[in-house]
């Protein structure tokens, strides 16, 4: 498979009615979010099973997006809807690919988590 048709196929697992409503406001990503986070790098294993690079790339765009209007765990819940999978599952991958990288780059954990469970 081509990486243009790959990158297409990835582009129809997302979740594009995800939203969550907070103080009675609803948050979801627009065509365009989806667009900048379907490309290199962002992959899919399946449908239901999103890489943790692509879990920390779309964590880390809504924590862009939404700074300081969701609390974290309404932007986790948004973020795993969005890659269908479960908020545990999330976390999973954000704590997987921190270790990862400060394994293999040097450093902590703690300078490559996207989103840290301490902030709010």
């Amino acid at each position: 498979m081509s990486k243009e048709k790959e990158y297409k196929t990835y582009f129809t697992y997302y979740n594009r009615e995800a939203k969550v409503t907070h103080q009675e406001k609803e948050y979801k990503f627009t065509e365009k979010d989806f667009r900048e986070l379907n490309r290199y790098l962002n992959y899919w294993h399946n449908r239901t099973d999103p890489s943790t690079w692509l879990c920390a790339a779309t964590v880390k765009h809504a924590v862009i997006k939404f700074s300081g209007k969701l609390p974290r765990k309404k932007l986790i819940e948004l973020c795993a809807e969005i890659l269908n999978i479960s908020e545990q599952k999330l976390e999973d991958a954000l704590d997987w690919n921190a270790n990862y990288l400060a394994f293999h780059d040097g450093g902590t954990v703690e300078e490559y988590h996207v989103y840290p469970k301490d902030e709010l």
